[in-house]
């Protein structure tokens, strides 16, 4: 994993290599994960590169189809989209969150937010609020 990782921060991402050197990293992360998800949440995925096609797969890993959540990662609604949520917009003018030149939304303190939050970005910022 330690050859892998030393790998991926010599190349550029754009790189071929690269992306089968990261694809050979995530399945080995999940691999040491014991925390993993059940195999119906995982699909044998195709990684295809300028004249090669790598297909990944692992015994794990089930044909099914992988969920798409395509909510919100701010509000977690469906109407919405990080971008155009006017929950976030809401958020940054109250002052209860920093947008970043970057996009990326931070806690008034500048500490990031945590972006795995079941709540959704707003959720992990109510938490350190207490809203």
């Amino acid at each position: 994993m330690d050859t892998l990782t030393r790998k991926l921060l010599q190349l550029n991402v754009k790189n071929d290599v690269y992306v089968v050197a990261y694809a050979q990293l995530f399945i080995l992360a999940l691999t040491m994960t014991k925390n993993l998800l059940p195999s119906a949440c995982f699909v044998v995925s195709t990684v295809a590169l300028t004249s090669t096609t790598v297909t990944l797969s692992h015994p794990r890993y089930s044909s099914a189809p992988m969920p798409r959540n395509f909510t919100c990662h701010f509000c977690k609604k469906l109407e919405c989209c990080l971008r155009t949520c006017p929950t976030a917009e809401e958020y940054v003018q109250l002052r209860q969150v920093l947008r970043q030149p970057n996009e990326y939304y931070t806690h008034m303190d500048g500490s990031p937010i945590d972006a795995h939050h079941p709540g959704g970005l707003k959720g992990a910022i109510d938490i350190k609020l207490n809203i």
